[in-house]
């Protein structure tokens, strides 16, 4: 069996957080990479990393890379490629996932034994199956967005692109009689989902799980209209997802769509404009912006948006 391979691109600090993704979805989208990950070092510079379970092809990639050099007038850079020794990934998981405290919420690994505070919901996440842990801006920026709406519970809540499935769940800990679909293109994300409802005695009945292209389950499509739709995917696919996602929005609804750089969030709140909807507020973390829209005909007045 080939170890797991890493490639680094190492970028200047200038380039913006929009051009610094059209490198990574390279990696993301065009190669078979097993995952990505991006971010500042030391020196400011940007610094792109994408591991793979056989030996890419170097050249391949420099080809690939050319147009985005030239693009951004950049001279290329050479990655370097490297096998990534034997690790114990699950102790360096759980050291990197320590209980978080996201508002109401008390997010926590089974290796966790500190006692969660007074009053908090918990949300038991296995550190072993750690990705959407609520670890990431995104994550707590749907996390932090769903504790605004006040007054009126969301009776029907679709997490789109669930991985873990956490919004999920937390939707079900925050609303109890709402029921949930938490659903993902992935088969092990869903596996991973239904491992976590387990372990938050969650009910199958009030959260359900699909495999799912978009809206291609009937699971999906048949639950729809939504009050609540979560989607913490990326801004390409949510710009394309926007005229199947509209629709299924309830008249009165609420949409809080993440995974989406600063420099993205503009092109993704026009996508859905076009849709009739309009942005309600912002959430920016670090690097990264939730943004929560509704229906136009929702009216102007935020009658159950509550700030904190």
């Amino acid at each position: 069996m080939t170890a797991l391979q890493s490639v680094v691109l190492t970028l200047p600090s200038r380039l913006d957080d929009r051009a610094v993704a059209s490198f990574e979805g390279v990696f993301s989208e065009l190669l078979d990479s097993a995952t990505t990950s991006f971010q500042r070092d030391v020196a400011g510079d940007w610094q792109i990393e994408a591991l793979f379970t056989f030996t890419p092809d170097a050249a391949m990639i420099d080809q690939m890379l050319a147009p985005l050099y030239q693009h951004e007038s950049i001279v290329p850079v050479p990655i370097t490629i490297s096998p990534v020794g034997q690790r114990d990934w699950l102790a360096e998981n759980r050291a990197a996932f320590p209980p978080l405290h996201i508002g109401r919420f008390w997010v926590y690994g089974s290796h966790v034994t500190t006692r969660r505070p007074a009053a908090s919901l918990p949300l038991l996440i296995d550190a072993a199956l750690a990705f959407g842990s609520g670890t990431h801006p995104t994550t707590e920026g749907c996390l932090r967005a769903m504790q605004m709406i006040r007054r009126v519970a969301p009776r029907r809540v679709l997490d789109m692109g669930c991985g873990s499935a956490i919004l999920a769940m937390a939707a079900s800990r925050l609303w109890p009689s709402c029921q949930t679909i938490a659903a993902d293109n992935d088969p092990v994300a869903i596996r991973v989902a239904a491992h976590n409802r387990a372990l938050n005695a969650i009910a199958p009945v009030k959260m359900r799980l699909a495999v799912s292209q978009g809206f291609g389950s009937r699971i999906v499509c048949n639950h729809a209209p939504y009050d609540l739709v979560f989607a913490n995917i990326l801004a390409g696919p949510l710009c394309r997802m926007a005229p199947d996602l509209a629709p299924r929005l309830a008249k009165g609804g609420w949409l809080v769509l993440s995974g989406i750089l600063n420099g993205q969030a503009t092109a993704v709140e026009a996508a859905y404009r076009q849709q009739r909807l309009r942005v309600w507020h912002r959430i920016r973390i670090g690097d990264w912006t939730t943004i929560i829209m509704r229906p136009s005909a929702a009216g102007t007045m935020p009658q159950l948006w509550g700030e904190r």
